[in-house]
């Protein structure tokens, strides 16, 4: 009965401790963004890890925020896993909830992560950061 108890216990502490040895930290993304013109609507973004489906690929997270009448707006995923990440983003100017096109172009404002001139759609290299810690990034908003 006692060998029965240790090998409960000694059961109970290894996965303990395993649990806490392979627990991975988490970390939050705050999205500041600039070059918002029209001040009316909220904007949409998703973050992403998968190249393949970026940047129409819905993402893993998505996050909304409201435009205010003066200022920077920002938003924040949080909960984030290491890794490489890409964020895009769009002005939803009227409330539909989906970027506006002018037949191949989009109608309404949008951004990537690390793009800053437009020279054709950007792949997911072009975008990606990694995350460690907790990041702060900027993202400028286009329009045509």
């Amino acid at each position: 009965m006692k060998t029965l108890f240790k090998t409960i216990i000694l059961i109970a502490i290894f996965a303990f401790t395993s649990t806490i040895t392979f627990a991975q930290n988490k970390y939050s993304v705050t999205v500041t963004i600039k070059g918002i013109q029209q001040r009316t609507g909220k904007i949409l973004a998703t973050i992403s890890n998968d190249e393949n489906s970026f940047p129409q690929g819905g993402g893993i997270k998505s996050a909304t925020a409201e435009v205010t009448k003066e200022g920077e707006v920002t938003l924040k995923f949080e909960g984030m896993l290491e890794g490489k990440y890409a964020i895009v983003l769009y002005q939803d100017l009227n409330g539909d909830n989906k970027l506006d096109m002018n037949g191949q172009m989009p109608a309404e404002p949008f951004g990537f992560s690390n793009v800053t001139m437009l020279m054709g759609p950007p792949n997911f290299e072009q975008c990606a950061f990694d995350l460690n810690e907790n990041k702060n990034i900027t993202i400028s908003l286009f329009s045509f």
